[in-house]
């Protein structure tokens, strides 16, 4: 057991300024850490280009080669130790990266006690897991996105085999919610599971409806204090329901003149990830409801917690998911959610139709049910307080952040 201070690194191929929902969380829990004695570093990697997001940051990444280290600022007081890696998925990008890792944890004067790796963990990663748990480095993977396994049955059974083996080199997984260690361990994962929620900064996320901000942020987008705003967080991407949400636009923007629907989220490339096709069913569906001049893409935003306070109704149609922020943060704001079904949905989030609502996906349910909200205030205030009162118990930014430090120090003591 190390006296004083835990070092923690932090790797993940996708970091900041790639807005990431999983990422950016803990990049908000780094400072809470340092004040209990967790000290992280990042060794991150840049992305394909086509998710970067434009920046003075970014600008400078095209100036290095292939396997170059950037120099990089500290990030919110966290140390960023980033690698140019390739464009294309595959071999050279993953060695690359972990020959990276190996290498950061063995520069002199520094001496990790964990590695947390983020995103999926290849089998192939075996031999650099490996070099680290020679030098006495705890490995724990944190499962945030659920993976799936091939339809085929030799192809799934390998899988499963390849993951099994994989998790004789992790000390421990660390699951987002109760559904997602359950995932885990069906994907064939046979190492420790630890169960960490989601922490909800509740100062920051809390109900301020009426404040300047929030009438500012309104008037920003044409809206008085009269209007509604229906809004939903994600990247506006195929998957994440943004069409979804907008083929149930089209009737309510009809029956309610002073709707509005506010899309917060990255845009990437249209023309990589055959997202060309989707971009062009997003701009058919916003021509086709007639109210267009009442849909606002505002891109990723800093201030997001003003968006939380200003809106009246929050929707979250996504096919695939871990835990979601957005939902948690949503429900700190005091809005009542709607949420779609998702594989991994868990009970951590509460109680459909008491915490939440959960409907069918399908866009004439979702407009039926964002009608409901719309015409009960007292509803969407009673559904919205118990949201709140739901995460105030369960994801207190303090108590996960405690979990967390409990964790990396035992598994320091390996």
């Amino acid at each position: 057991m190390p006296n004083g201070c835990v070092e923690l690194c932090f790797a993940s191929q996708h970091f900041f300024p790639l807005h990431g929902g999983g990422t950016l969380r803990f990049l908000r829990y780094f400072p809470g850490l340092r004040q209990r004695g967790i000290s992280a570093r990042v060794i991150t990697g840049t992305p394909k280009s086509s998710k970067w997001i434009d920046t003075d940051f970014t600008r400078e990444w095209n100036r290095y080669a292939i396997g170059d280290v950037i120099p990089t600022e500290p990030v919110d007081g966290t140390p960023v130790h980033r690698i140019r890696l390739p464009e294309e998925k595959g071999w050279r990008r993953l060695i690359l990266f972990n020959r990276e890792i190996v290498k950061f944890c063995r520069q002199p004067g520094y001496a990790p006690h964990v590695v947390q790796l983020f995103q999926a963990i290849p089998h192939r990663s075996i031999p650099w897991l490996r070099q680290l748990r020679r030098r006495g480095i705890s490995i724990a993977y944190a499962y945030t996105a659920p993976a799936k396994l091939p339809a085929a049955a030799l192809k799934r059974m390998i899988r499963r085999w390849a993951l099994r083996e994989l998790s004789r080199h992790l000390d421990c997984i660390i699951a987002g919610s109760a559904a997602m260690g359950r995932h885990a361990r069906e994907l064939g994962f046979r190492s420790r599971i630890e169960v960490i929620p989601n922490g909800v900064d509740l100062k920051r996320f809390c109900p301020h409806r009426g404040s300047d901000p929030c009438r500012r942020l309104r008037a920003s987008l044409g809206m008085d204090d009269q209007s509604i705003m229906i809004a939903t967080v994600g990247s506006v991407i195929p998957g994440k329901g943004c069409d979804l949400l907008l083929e149930a636009w089209a009737p309510l923007a009809q029956r309610f003149p002073r709707a509005h629907l506010v899309i917060i989220g990255a845009r990437f490339d249209p023309d990589h990830y055959q997202k060309g096709e989707f971009e062009s069913k997003i701009a058919a569906l916003i021509a086709a409801s007639g109210a267009a001049d009442r849909i606002h893409f505002t891109g990723h935003v800093q201030d997001i917690e003003c968006y939380y306070q200003s809106c009246d109704i929050f929707v979250f149609p996504t096919q695939k998911e871990g835990m979601p922020n957005a939902v948690l943060e949503a429900m700190a704001s005091a809005v009542p959610v709607i949420l779609t079904p998702f594989p991994t949905l868990s009970e951590d989030l509460g109680q459909p139709g008491r915490e939440f609502l959960l409907i069918e996906r399908r866009p004439e349910a979702l407009a039926t049910e964002v009608e409901r909200l719309i015409r009960n205030a007292d509803y969407r205030y009673d559904l919205g307080q118990k949201g709140r009162r739901w995460v105030e118990q369960t994801m207190d930014l303090d108590h996960i952040l405690d979990r967390y430090a409990a964790l990396y120090r035992e598994l320091a003591r390996r």
